[in-house]
C-alpha cells in the first residue's frame, strides 16, 4: 500500500511539474505571437487560455511518463536513469494523449519534443540535486580522492 501511494505521489508530482512548465512555455509563445501578429489570435485564444489548455495536456503527459518510468525502470531512481532512456520515455509520455484521443495527429509535433525535453531535464535536475546530498558528496569525494596505485 505504501509503495502504491509513493508511486501515486510521484506521478502527481511529475504531472504537476510538467503542467506548470508546459503552461509557462505556451503562455510565453502566446504572448510573443500576440505582439508579433495580433491578427492571428482569435477570440478565446488568449495566451492565458492556451496555457490552461496546454497545462492539462502537460499534466497527463507527465503522469504517463511517470507511470512508464515506474513500470519500466523498477528499482531505479530517476537520477540513475540514462538521459537517452528518459528521453524515450518522455517522448512516449508526450505522445500518449494525442494517440489515445481524437486530438489531431499534428499535436504530436509539439507534445513529443516537449515530453522528451522535459524528461531529459528531469533526469539532469535530479542528478544535480543528488550532488547536494551529503552522502552523495561523501561518496563522490572518496571516489575521486582515493589514491591511485601504479600498476
Amino acid at each position: 500500500m505504501e509503495s502504491l501511494l509513493r508511486r501515486l505521489r510521484g506521478m502527481l508530482g511529475m504531472g504537476m511539474t510538467w503542467a506548470v512548465g508546459w503552461a509557462i512555455i505556451m503562455f510565453l509563445i502566446g504572448n510573443i505571437v500576440q505582439v508579433v501578429d495580433p491578427e492571428s489570435i482569435d477570440q478565446g485564444e488568449e495566451p492565458w487560455r492556451l496555457a490552461l489548455m496546454v497545462s492539462v495536456v502537460g499534466f497527463i503527459s507527465g503522469s504517463v511518463f511517470a507511470m512508464i518510468f515506474s513500470s519500466a525502470e523498477r528499482r531505479k531512481r530517476i537520477r540513475d536513469l540514462s538521459v537517452l532512456r528518459s528521453t524515450i520515455w518522455g517522448a512516449l509520455g508526450g505522445a500518449a494523449l494525442p494517440l489515445l484521443t481524437t486530438m489531431p495527429d499534428t499535436v504530436l509535433l509539439n507534445t513529443v519534443p516537449l515530453g522528451a525535453i522535459f524528461a531529459a531535464s528531469t533526469v539532469a535536475i535530479a542528478r544535480r540535486a543528488a550532488l547536494r546530498e551529503p552522502e552523495e558528496l561523501e561518496r563522490l569525494s572518496t571516489d575521486d580522492v582515493s589514491p591511485r596505485l601504479p600498476a
